[in-house]
């Protein structure tokens, strides 16, 4: 019995493919390997035969419909138990005309997806390129502001500290005069 990690390893897949197909496949699959996750030779091998159906551009269902003509090749077992199945036992020649068509269609539709991601991209990349300079423009206008209103707050507590000074100066004057008009006893007297 081999562990998922033992399985993946083997099929050169990640742990988590391994675990979809069980899930997917579990009716050709052993009770070991879809409860506990413990393969036999038999499920590893039915694992083989769907990572090269997979890899040849079937679908999940078509998969599932070559493994149902698979089985009674197999055993009577509850799994499809056998040991090391060659690559060539899994070929079909008499479909592989329209595997062909069916994987360059897959290739042509790959191809033209991968061109619309390239045209995309391009699209995004000139938006980002604008934005980048309407920021830069923008960036500016802002600068030029701040720097007014830098000038515009210096000058205002500039203001500010005149209008200060000369209050301060009319207060004393005024307290000046006051003290001036005062009747000399009470100056005398400190009241």
């Amino acid at each position: 019995m081999r562990r998922i990690g033992q399985v993946a390893v083997e099929l050169d897949v990640p742990p988590h493919t391994v675990r979809h197909w069980t899930e997917r496949f579990a009716q050709f699959l052993s009770e070991e390997a879809v409860q506990a996750h413990r393969y036999t030779e038999g499920d590893v091998a039915v694992l083989h035969h769907v990572r090269h159906l997979r890899s040849r551009g079937l679908d999940e269902a078509e998969i599932e419909e070559r493994l149902r003509n698979w089985q009674p090749e197999q055993s009577t077992s509850t799994s499809l138990a056998r040991s090391q199945p060659a690559e060539a036992e899994w070929a079909e020649p008499d479909g592989s005309s329209d595997m062909l068509a069916h994987l360059l269609r897959h290739l042509d539709e790959t191809q033209q997806a991968v061109l619309n991601t390239q045209l995309a991209t391009r699209d995004l990349l000139g938006l980002v390129v604008q934005d980048n300079f309407n920021l830069k423009e923008e960036n500016a206008r802002l600068r030029k502001r701040i720097r007014a209103l830098e000038r515009e707050v210096a000058r205002l507590k500039e203001d500010d500290w005149n209008h200060r000074l000369s209050l301060e100066e009319r207060l004393a004057a005024l307290e000046r005069e006051l003290e001036r008009r005062r009747p000399w006893w009470k100056r005398l007297f400190g009241r």
